[in-house]
Order: structure tokens, then sequence, then C-alpha cells
């Protein structure tokens, strides 16, 4: 249909919107770790990031923060760390991010815990 009118906004499912900012969030920490100055990738990240900011959507990583059952977080392994005193647990690693969007939760992060195994 080459004639129908080109609308002048879209609307497209939160989810949808939150897994782009999962999957920009991934580029990101991917391009943060290699060498490099400008590049195509990271001109396009910041262009992504900055439609994601003018949405109000924002990411939250979680890593080094103490585990609290109440983190929008779903734990997809939890590690034994001596280190740690029975009971505390800390996120080790998060996988995927926390998504919100004007401040709610719109998909909860993916982790990897640290949990005690010492003793008290």
């Amino acid at each position: 249909m080459p004639d129908e009118p080109i609308p002048s906004s879209l609307s497209v499912p939160m989810s949808a919107l939150a897994h782009l900012a999962v999957e920009w969030w991934r580029l990101s920490a991917s391009l943060a770790g290699s060498a490099g100055g400008a590049t195509p990738a990271r001109h396009a990240s910041r262009r992504i990031g900055d439609f994601l900011k003018q949405c109000e959507v924002e990411i939250q990583t979680l890593d080094g923060r103490h585990f609290d059952p109440g983190l929008p977080v779903r734990v997809i392994d939890a590690v034994d760390d001596a280190s740690l005193k029975a009971g505390e647990s800390i996120i080790a690693e998060t996988l995927s991010p926390i998504v919100l969007w004007r401040g709610q939760v719109i998909q909860s992060a993916d982790v990897v815990t640290r949990r005690g195994a010492g003793k008290c």
C-alpha cells in the first residue's frame, strides 16, 4: 500500500521497549570493554540510549549490591562464598538489568548471587 500515509507516531508494547533497553545495555557493555575511538557501533549505541532516555526508560544494574528478597530480580544461580557471613548474599553479576519506566519496574533483572557459606 504505497499510497498509505506515514503516521507521525507508533504505539509499541512496553515489553518491546524493555527488550530494546536490555539489548542496548548489552551492546553498551560490550563496547565499553573494547578499545577504539568513535565507531559506528558507539554512535548507534549513544543514539539508542538517547531514544530510551527520551522515552523515560532507565536501566539499573545491581552488581555488588546486597541481595534483598524484595528486589525485582530473578536469581538464576547462587554460588556459595566462604568469605561472606552465613545468611549474607551479594549480587555477583547482573545477567540482564532492571528496566524502569518513569520509576516503575517494567522488567525484572536476572542475577547471580554469592551467598555466605561461612560461620556467623
